[in-house]
């Protein structure tokens, strides 16, 4: 087995719940590169927070943002799908639905710095980042609100909510797995396994897509929705990055056993005896 190419989800997979980044995670970043596997984030955060995250984890590769809206480069640039919807459009179809449904709902943009501080876990000087949308709104609502909202939406132009961790989506017809195709084309070399790693039921796409998809649970256990639209993932033993970094372990010790040298007695060699 080889390893092409790893996507993944960012807060909650890769990161712990407060953005953090824990050593394992690191050193398995580490041992990625060192295998030459390439590692692509696909978020649901802008491209603004991308660029200090990517330059914290030593990666510079091409990564999705706002739920596959679209791709920013390593250089910086932005690359947006078809399919995005500006945020200020999405504003105005939010305004909308709050008019239709008499939902209690608030948007990311809506939300005082201390509220959004505390929801998010970012420090207060992270924010502007965080608000610099292009083509998702992240709303505040209970989800026995999403049938009503998700009804009320309107046809033209095509757009999706989908549900995170901690925001409803309100975005455009794209997802992860949309931009996931790109990140492949400009990311991964040569053949072998696609591996995608998430935590929530917006990564649900992405796990599909892949030849390896691997779930990452949270403290309280892995997401009982994404596991039911993922039945094939493998679940991480651990929460959050210590997961994340164990079953990386896992693929590359894999692919190390299956890349071993065949004996003449048609055992593979480890240190001059055969695998039992």
């Amino acid at each position: 087995m080889r390893l092409r190419v790893v996507l993944t989800d960012l807060d909650g997979t890769l990161l712990e719940p407060d953005g953090a980044v824990i050593p394992e995670a690191i050193g398995a970043l580490q041992a990625l590169a060192a295998a030459g596997v390439p590692v692509c984030p696909v978020t649901s955060k802008t491209a603004a927070e991308l660029a200090s995250i990517m330059a914290h984890l030593g990666l510079t590769t091409p990564a999705g943002f706002e739920n596959g809206a679209g791709v920013r480069h390593p250089d910086g640039r932005i690359e947006l799908l078809a399919s995005a919807v500006p945020l200020l459009d999405l504003e105005g179809i939010l305004a909308d639905l709050r008019r239709r449904t008499g939902a209690p709902v608030r948007s990311l943009m809506e939300l005082g710095d201390g509220e959004l501080a505390a929801l998010t876990g970012l420090d207060t000087a992270a924010l502007p980042a965080a608000r610099a949308r292009s083509a998702t709104l992240p709303l505040v609502v209970d989800a026995s609100w999403d049938g009503a909202l998700l009804a009320a939406l309107p046809t033209q132009p095509r757009l999706r909510l989908i549900r995170g961790n901690r925001f409803l989506h309100l975005q455009g017809d794209h997802c992860k797995a949309n931009v996931a195709t790109r990140l492949i084309e400009l990311a991964a070399r040569g053949e072998g396994e696609v591996v995608a790693c998430g935590d929530a039921p917006n990564d649900a796409e992405l796990l599909t897509l892949a030849d390896l998809a691997v779930v990452i649970p949270g403290f309280e256990g892995a997401n009982p929705e994404l596991v039911r639209r993922v039945p094939v993932a493998r679940i991480a033993s651990r929460p959050h990055g210590a997961g994340w970094a164990g079953v990386i372990a896992e693929l590359l010790a894999e692919a190390r056993a299956d890349d071993a040298p065949v004996s003449a007695s048609g055992g593979q060699e480890t240190g001059g005896r055969q695998r039992e």
